[in-house]
């Protein structure tokens, strides 16, 4: 819950830097100048090379960044999904294949 709650702030973040055509060093512009107020979501962006500062307090959006970060996200979060996948077929196949649904007896 609390990182769908990131990733929303995240993209909201993003979304204000692509309204404000803040992506270079030339358009860059300070986080008031946007109505943003920095939080963890901001810090991720600028530790993740996401948001840039060229320097007095502004930040410009690098998409090739934004994009890579995203990317990976998905790719992580299908791992994920195939691992969890992988280990109901495991327990399904233990299951009805002997291993752990029966019981030993006389």
């Amino acid at each position: 819950m609390l990182t769908a709650m990131m990733l929303r702030a995240q993209r909201a973040i993003v979304h204000r830097f692509e309204e404000a055509g803040a992506t270079s060093t030339e358009s860059a512009r300070g986080a008031e100048e946007l109505k943003l107020t920095p939080g963890i979501a901001w810090y991720q962006l600028v530790e993740r090379g996401v948001l840039r500062c060229p320097g007095e307090g502004r930040y410009f959006l690098d998409r090739e960044r934004w994009e890579l970060v995203s990317s990976r996200r998905r790719h992580h979060a299908w791992v994920m999904v195939v691992a969890v996948v992988a280990l109901l077929l495991l327990l399904f196949w233990l299951r009805t294949a002997g291993g752990l649904g029966h019981q030993l007896g006389p």
